[in-house]
């Protein structure tokens, strides 16, 4: 891990913290509610600028963010655009919407990442010219973008994984290929060149934008149920329950910054999907638990004691602190000891 690889882990909070808390401000400035402060960071602003009704600071930490609204503090005033002023569904979609933009970010980031990596089709869809400071083998042996695999090594493929794999296995062997060109059926003889420790032609899959921006959404789907089925798999008990902090995060985007920008984006919507996702547990101090609230709120038909529910909140805050210190030093001694 190098470290222009770990000080990725800087602009990858920063834009799953801006997108959360982007949510929010979108949300309640569409419902007309005063925000007094946008906020990256916790601690002391150390820069920002005020336009209309509200202040946006960067502050000191580049962990964490908030939007603060008007009302959110039971010593404001029940001024006009107070945040308790509004109806129960507009309260409800403003902390909704900071969830909703991290799996929203967390799509477009998974989206990204099969774009770069290209459509899983035997498909030639780029032939490099360079690899490693020699011609390409794909190059070299006349192969074309366009072209479409039928075989390699003699075995038939059916994806771009295919090809792949075959490649990876030869071990640098010379390798027939069998594609098809304008209606014809042609072969030719292609010897994988090792680059930064993998076999290669020097050849990538077709990219196609639509075909990436319609699976991003299905790759987030089918994270959210994995990440509902392993937490009810820890909450009862079935298996262990592995929490990553600040630190252990920072080493997996560093990590994967090194390894290649498909494998970053991969990272960042994983970490904004589970972010996302997180937040909407019912926990105090988290969008989930406010939610929770207002369901309390509308069953009951009037508002929950303002006094009691930010003292939970705050109770839940210092317990998440305290739970993610405990974590981080988790992770600081798994990474001395590893």
């Amino acid at each position: 891990m190098t470290l222009p690889g770990w000080l990725w882990a800087i602009p990858v909070f920063g834009l799953m913290i801006f997108a959360h808390e982007l949510g929010h401000f979108l949300a309640a400035k569409f419902f007309g509610i005063r925000v007094h402060e946008f906020a990256l960071g916790l601690g002391p602003a150390v820069a920002g600028f005020t336009r209309g009704e509200t202040r946006y600071n960067l502050r000191a930490v580049p962990f964490g963010g908030f939007v603060r609204m008007a009302g959110m503090d039971p010593d404001d005033p029940e001024e006009p655009g107070g945040l308790y002023t509004k109806p129960l569904h507009a309260r409800a979609l403003t902390f909704l919407a900071g969830p909703l933009m991290n799996l929203l970010l967390a799509s477009l980031m998974f989206s990204a990442y099969l774009y770069v990596q290209g459509v899983d089709v035997p498909v030639l869809g780029r032939v490099m010219a360079d690899c490693g400071g020699q011609v390409c083998p794909a190059a070299a042996s006349g192969l074309q973008p366009g072209d479409r695999v039928l075989s390699v090594g003699g075995s038939p493929v059916d994806s771009w994984t295919d090809i792949v794999e075959r490649i990876a296995a030869s071990e640098g062997a010379p390798l027939e290929v069998r594609f098809e060109r304008g209606g014809r059926e042609l072969s030719a003889v292609v010897t994988p060149a090792a680059v930064d420790g993998r076999y290669v032609i020097g050849a990538r899959a077709p990219r196609s934008l639509w075909k990436a921006l319609a699976l991003g959404p299905a790759v987030t789907a089918d994270g959210a149920r994995t990440w509902a089925v392993w937490l009810w798999e820890a909450v009862t008990g079935r298996t262990e329950a592995q929490l990553t902090g600040p630190v252990g995060m920072t080493r997996a985007i560093a990590a994967q910054a090194s390894a290649g920008l498909s494998n970053l984006l991969w990272v960042t919507g994983v970490l904004s999907l589970n972010l996302g996702l997180f937040n909407l547990l019912p926990i105090p101090a988290l969008d989930g638990a406010h939610l929770l609230f207002m369901a309390v709120e509308a069953v009951r038909g009037r508002r929950l004691d303002p006094e009691r529910v930010n003292m939970v909140h705050f109770v839940g805050f210092l317990l998440l602190m305290g739970l993610m210190l405990a974590v981080t030093c988790g992770d600081l001694r798994a990474g001395l000891l590893g």
